[in-house]
């Protein structure tokens, strides 16, 4: 296992290039506000992962004695159960908590401009289903690595009224560097040891996971670069969403 913590740490080292900080999170010529831009595009993602790990993730005891690496993991969904509540507060800071009906907000949240987030959450709930214990290990140590190198980005960046986001910042940055999941306890701890076959399963799921992520940073940058209001931006996506039509399905 110790080898696929390794194996994860070259990929997040990797990630760490991407465009998503390079043009982004890194630009200091940009303000605080259009780089936090994206915010509101990862709800989806952010209340899915709570409910991967009430759900997916966390394993009760009903069917004897949990493995060491299930009991880490349970332990790690509960540091994770109200990291959401901060985000939420700092939808309000950021501007982006409009006012709008329940209809309405079902349009933006399930909308097009924010299938990236909801589509992560599927691809991992995907992969978790049928896993072994060491696989998940392996993909929620990756995720905390993404999720680390995010936040480990956002730390000081300040909005026009000079504060600094909870969730989208300094706060959320420490609470996941202390996770024990992540801890030098655990990641020197005698783990389990894998053989070839597992180890290899271990690295396709982290492969997996990290070519997510990819995918949804990409799709970040893309939301903030294009986001010019959020206001608008929503009005929009409410507007599309009520004139658009039925998916033809075609005939064979």
């Amino acid at each position: 296992m110790q080898e696929v913590i390794r194996y994860i740490e070259e990929q997040r080292k990797r990630y760490e290039d991407h465009d998503f900080f390079v043009r982004l999170l890194a630009d200091k010529t940009l303000s605080g506000d259009k780089r936090l831009a994206w915010a509101p595009s990862v709800v989806p993602f952010i209340m899915g992962y709570s409910d991967l790990n009430k759900y997916v993730f966390r394993k009760d005891h009903e069917a004897g004695a949990l493995d060491p690496l299930q009991e880490l993991l349970n332990a790690h969904t509960y540091e994770e159960d109200f990291h959401w509540q901060w985000m939420l507060t700092d939808l309000a800071k950021l501007g982006a908590d409009g006012r709008m009906s329940l209809s309405d907000a079902s349009r933006v949240l399930w909308g097009a401009d924010f299938q990236h987030s909801r589509r992560l959450c599927l691809g991992l709930a995907e992969m978790a289903a049928d896993a072994p214990t060491y696989a998940v290990f392996a993909m929620v140590e990756s995720i905390e690595a993404v999720s680390v190198t995010i936040f480990e980005h956002c730390q000081g960046i300040t909005l026009r009224s000079g504060e600094e986001c909870d969730f989208f910042g300094t706060p959320h940055y420490l609470a996941e560097a202390s996770h024990s999941i992540k801890s030098p306890e655990v990641e020197n701890s005698d783990l389990p040891l894998l053989d070839a076959a597992q180890r290899e399963r271990a690295r396709l799921i982290v492969d997996r996971t990290f070519s997510l992520f990819d995918d949804w940073s990409t799709a970040l940058l893309d939301f903030a670069l294009k986001n010019d209001g959020y206001q608008s931006t929503y009005e929009r996506m409410i507007h599309d969403s009520k004139h658009s039509s039925p998916i033809s399905v075609p005939v064979p």
